[in-house]
């Protein structure tokens, strides 16, 4: 390439020089004729005159090479080249170094347009065709906006703190910086830190705290009461004592199971913003919680039905142990719930769900249709998978619905607490589905029973 760029400067030399020479054979003979038709000079001194002047430029020309007047040229454009290699060489720098942080950068030039964006800002804001487009259009947050328009202008670095919006709402930081602040181009850096993992464990302790100091009252007054009284007039009352030992016990497994499932809630709740990415098969951990949950089903007299539906795959990226979790609960609430006995229908498919209203009844709906989640994952209803888990219960009034996902929330708290309920899981699935960016419906009918209804986007 430089060869080539050097013998295109030469040629470009040689031709200017050639014109200029022509030029000045025009000019010259343009004189001499003036000055002889004015009667200035006989004709023989102006072609004597004309002729040496030729000669003399033809020597000029001669040993003035074409490369001496393209050197300074060559010598400017090699100049301009060496600084824009070096300027790529820098900016592919730049690029890899933004491609290997895990935190979220963006480039910006003077209109707020993208010009560069790394993957964990693809991952961000969910595309991958963020470059070219204008930053308000890519995450939408006023404010980190507004700072780079005023650091643009500015000239100094700003930091602005904002929430994301979406399934699971992230708490972050921006950093935005000018770069090139002396260049009529000037661009921003925007450098974005997630915060959420911080947040969360503060309000996770908060919650905790808050939870169990509420929650814990009543067992723990009920102990002390007990221990009062068989300090007392119960001290030497052998019946009494079996009695509130056993109620004492009861009383201390509640609070067990209360701890447990608040720092389960907890743990579930600190990583709810980092998606899941192991394979898992729906189908496969369904049956796995109907085959764990033989003793208990046969212990309360359930029925249990398990039916795959569709030859489809049932595959998903998620956390086993999470989705197990979202089972176990779901069964658990529907043993308590689902009659007597209780009568229960397991479902996995593609798409969605069965409705209470495909069978000829009339439900009530809350939370994420099929639909719904699909629209918000940017897939069709059937690239969804599907688990139901249905009982045949008394069903669950209407406005009592979307209440149901609260945390303690009961329809029936005594018959809650006799059965040893925590009213948190459902709240647990919640939380579960929602990392896993899916979708959680509930649909019941009074004395028609009630389904609950997980949509998780298919792997394949």
């Amino acid at each position: 390439m430089h060869d080539e760029l050097h013998d295109l400067i030469t040629k470009t030399a040689a031709r200017v020089r050639m014109r200029d020479f022509l030029w000045a054979v025009g000019i010259s003979a343009g004189v001499g004729l003036a000055i002889l038709f004015s009667g200035l000079a006989q004709w023989q001194i102006v072609v004597v005159g004309w002729g040496a002047f030729l000669a003399a430029l033809a020597v000029r020309y001669r040993f003035s090479s074409g490369r001496v007047w393209a050197e300074p040229i060559q010598q400017i454009v090699e100049s301009g080249l060496s600084a824009q290699q070096a300027e790529i060489a820098n900016l592919k720098i730049a690029r890899g170094v933004a491609q290997a942080l895990p935190e979220p950068l963006f480039i910006l030039d003077a209109e707020g347009i993208v010009e560069l964006a790394n993957p964990a800002a693809e991952k961000l804001v969910g595309s991958r065709e963020i470059e070219g487009r204008h930053f308000a259009t890519v995450l939408r947050s006023p404010d980190v906006f507004e700072a780079a328009e005023t650091v643009v202008n500015g000239k100094k670095p700003v930091t602005v703190d904002f929430k994301t919006t979406g399934t699971v709402e992230r708490s972050c930081r921006a950093f935005v910086a000018p770069l090139a602040a002396e260049s009529a181009n000037a661009r921003s850096l925007v450098f974005i830190r997630d915060l959420t993992s911080e947040r969360r464990l503060d309000e996770m302790r908060q919650d905790f705290i808050a939870s169990a100091s509420h929650e814990l009252r009543t067992p723990l007054a009920s102990l002390l009461g007990f221990i009062e009284t068989m300090k007392g007039h119960a001290k030497d009352d052998p019946e009494a004592q079996e009695k509130f030992l056993t109620i004492m016990q009861s009383q201390a497994e509640r609070m067990q199971r209360l701890v447990a499932d608040l720092m389960s809630l907890s743990r579930i709740e600190l990583n709810e913003h980092v998606p899941p990415r192991d394979n898992l098969d729906i189908a496969d951990i369904a049956k796995d919680v109907v085959d764990s949950f033989a003793p208990l089903f046969d212990q309360a007299g359930a029925i249990v039905d398990f039916i795959n539906e569709g030859e489809r795959s049932t595959s998903i990226y998620g956390e086993r142990d999470q989705i197990f979790q979202v089972v176990q609960n779901l069964f658990d609430n529907a043993v308590k719930y689902g009659g007597d006995p209780a009568m229960i229908k397991v479902r996995v498919g593609r798409g969605e769900a069965p409705s209470l209203v495909d069978e000829g009844e009339t439900g009530q709906r809350a939370g994420d249709s099929a639909a719904q989640t699909a629209g918000r994952l940017g897939i069709q209803v059937d690239d969804l998978v599907y688990l139901q888990i249905r009982d045949f219960g008394p069903g669950i009034e209407r406005a009592a619905l979307p209440r149901l996902t609260e945390r303690f929330f009961r329809v029936n708290v005594e018959r809650s607490r006799k059965s040893g309920g925590t009213g948190l899981g459902l709240a647990i699935v919640k939380h579960v589905m929602n990392r896993h960016q899916g979708g959680f419906q509930i649909e019941s009918r009074l004395a028609g029973g009630t389904a609950f209804n997980c949509y998780f986007r298919a792997k394949d």
